[in-house]
Formats: structure tokens, C-alpha cells, sequence
């Protein structure tokens, strides 16, 4: 990677992610992009359900919301779009034949992205991926996309997401209509997964947490999730005996970021809510059972994971399990209880030696 454009890109292509956790997930290579080429004009493209996640970061210049996956119409619109700016350097952060394309028809100088399967082909800078790089978190196979137009550093990874000042005044008026805004502690629960029922800790079982906290906490109880997720947060304030604040699908995903950081804590199941909390540094505790958690658990010093060793079938990787949801329903309110209190205790120790 030694020519100019790649030294010093005056106009950088981003083609964003898909999902808001694995869009969160990049947030650290845009700031490293940022950090290194001050001066370039960096646009990004997303689709409308994760544009949110990068409406307010201050790493990039230009957000182009656009679902370039709706029709042959939409990506031929994209493609237009792309060809317009001029860009002399691309990234494709989604790893997909598409987003290869997306930048070839676009006529991007210099194109980048992981450089295995079929579309290898479209790519004149491609990445290759390493075993180590394989067990590593997420974050860091963004990075790798972006190390060749980076100087190396030392600073530690940080994913940046920033709520916006309009979502923050629905938030605020959200509570206040509640009668929320009068500093009770606030703990938010997460019972959905927008792509897999097998990621889901049992509806009940978040019930039975719900009254738990309240009790023993006396805090606030806020059921969290969009309008798709409505009906498990049914469940979850149907089985509880306290009383809970059920926000299924009252606030889109600008909202939703700018409550999490007003919450206590976060106790959910592997998904964007957790990269949500992960990202804002609140307390968040995540449920994993079929998923695979060593390269995408929350990104955070004040996060801890609960899953079940010795389940043979996980991580299986499945939307729907074929079985008895074993990895799930042998997790019990107590181990989260206990990993919520040993998060709080572990904060509380990191403060009080920092003072």
C-alpha cells in the first residue's frame, strides 16, 4: 500500500454494516481512520435501521442514508452516488459480494476489504484474514481493515456512539411523562434479539428478574426493545409481579441509544442493545448461550457475560434451537444477580482507586 492515495486519501468511502452491534462494532476503525488522516473527507453509507449508531460520530464527514439492498433500482442509485464523489479510496466493512460491487461500479480507485470468497475479484487491496486474527474480538478484524492507511498506535480500542441532542430531549420528556426524572435508579432489561429466538434468555425468566431487582434494588424497571421485539416484551411485563415500564417500540434506535445512557445498568441477551450499553460504558450484563462469545461479547471494562459452560450443543449458531434451549434455560436469576452485583463491586473498587 505505498501509493499516494493510500498515503494521504483526500476522499474516503465507507460502506457501513448492516446490524447495529456489528455497526458499533466498527466505530473504533473510524477513529483510527480519523486519527491518522485528519484532513480527508470521510462519507459513510448505511442503511436507514442502523443509520443512528453513526448519525453523530464526529470521526466521519458525510452520512449518506441509503438502503442499497431494497432493489436493483436502490443499488443502482448507490451506485450513482458513489461514482458522484470521486472517492480515490473505498472500504467495504460488510464482508459480501455486494459491497465489493457496490465499490467497483463506483468506480473507487482503491478498494478494500477482506479478500477471501467470490468477490476477492472486485478488490485491488485485499486483506487477508489469520487464524489469530480469527479469535480475536470483532472490533479488532475492523481494524485490520483499516492498518494499512493507519500509522500503528498504542492507544487501546474505544468504540465511540454518541446520542443525539433531539433524542436526548424525547428521552428526557419520556421520563418525565413516566415519572422517571425524579433520580430513581433506572435498570434496563433487554428480552429481545431481532435475528434469533435461540439468542433469547426465557421471557419468564426476565420476569422473575424483574421482581428480584425491584425488591432487592428498589429500582425502576425499564422493558427495552423495538417494535419487532414488542411481543416478548408482552411476555416478560405479563409473568412479572411488579410493576415495569414497557417501552417495546415507543422510541427508534436514536431514542433507544440516548436512554440506555440514562440507565443504572443493562441486563440483555447477546444483541444491538448490548453493544448499545457496551459502548456507552453502562454497567451491562449479557446472556449468551447459542452464540459465539469470544469474538463478540460487549466491548467494555464495566460489562460481564453469563453463559453456561459444559453445554455440548453451544455454541450451535442457530436463529431456532431444535431441542430444548438448554444453553439458555439451564441459566438461572441467580448467576445473574450475582454477576450484576460482582460488576458493581469490581466499578466500585476501579473508582475508588482512581481517586
Amino acid at each position: 500500500m505505498k501509493h499516494d492515495a493510500l498515503r494521504q486519501p483526500r476522499r474516503i468511502f465507507i460502506k457501513g454494516l448492516n446490524w447495529v452491534g456489528d455497526a458499533i462494532i466498527s466505530t473504533p476503525a473510524l477513529a483510527r481512520l480519523r486519527a491518522a488522516h485528519p484532513d480527508a473527507v470521510i462519507t459513510l453509507m448505511a442503511r436507514p435501521w442502523v443509520a443512528a449508531v453513526y448519525e453523530h460520530n464526529p470521526h466521519i464527514d458525510e452520512l449518506w442514508v441509503h438502503d442499497d439492498s431494497a432493489s436493483a433500482a436502490s443499488f443502482a442509485k448507490a451506485v450513482r452516488m458513489v461514482r458522484r464523489g470521486r472517492f480515490d479510496v473505498g472500504i467495504a466493512l460488510p464482508n459480501s459480494i455486494r459491497s465489493g460491487l457496490l465499490l467497483w461500479l463506483g468506480g473507487v480507485r482503491w478498494r478494500i476489504g477482506f479478500g477471501d470468497g467470490a468477490r476477492a475479484s472486485l478488490l485491488n487491496v485485499r486483506i487477508a484474514r489469520d487464524s489469530k486474527l480469527a479469535r480475536l474480538h470483532q472490533v479488532y478484524s475492523y481494524l485490520r481493515l483499516v492498518e494499512g492507511l493507519c500509522p500503528p498506535v498504542k492507544e487501546p480500542a474505544r468504540q465511540v456512539l454518541v446520542p443525539g441532542e433531539l433524542e436526548r430531549e424525547e428521552v428526557r420528556l419520556l421520563l418525565r411523562r413516566l415519572g422517571l426524572d425524579r433520580g430513581q435508579e433506572l435498570v434496563g432489561l433487554a428480552p429481545g434479539s431481532i435475528n434469533s429466538d435461540a439468542k433469547r434468555w426465557p421471557a419468564e425468566r426476565f420476569a422473575a428478574l424483574a421482581d428480584r431487582l425491584a425488591r432487592e434494588r428498589r429500582c425502576e424497571i425499564l422493558l427495552l426493545g423495538g417494535a419487532p421485539e414488542k411481543a416478548v416484551l408482552d411476555r416478560v411485563a405479563a409473568a412479572a409481579a411488579t410493576p415495569v415500564h414497557n417501552l417495546g417500540g415507543a422510541l427508534g434506535l436514536g431514542g433507544a441509544i440516548a436512554l440506555a445512557e440514562r440507565l443504572s445498568a443493562l441486563i440483555c441477551n447477546d444483541s444491538g442493545a448490548m453493544h448499545i450499553g457496551a459502548a456507552l460504558g453502562i454497567p451491562t450484563i449479557a446472556i449468551f448461550g447459542p452464540t459465539e462469545w469470544e469474538t463478540t461479547y460487549p466491548f467494555s471494562s464495566h460489562a460481564k457475560i453469563v453463559r453456561r459452560e459444559g453445554i455440548e450443543c453451544a455454541p450451535c449458531m442457530l436463529r431456532d434451537c431444535p431441542i430444548d434451549h438448554r444453553c439458555m434455560t439451564a441459566i438461572e436469576v441467580d448467576e445473574v444477580i450475582a454477576t450484576m452485583n460482582d460488576l458493581f463491586t469490581e466499578m466500585h473498587k476501579e473508582k475508588a482507586g482512581a481517586k
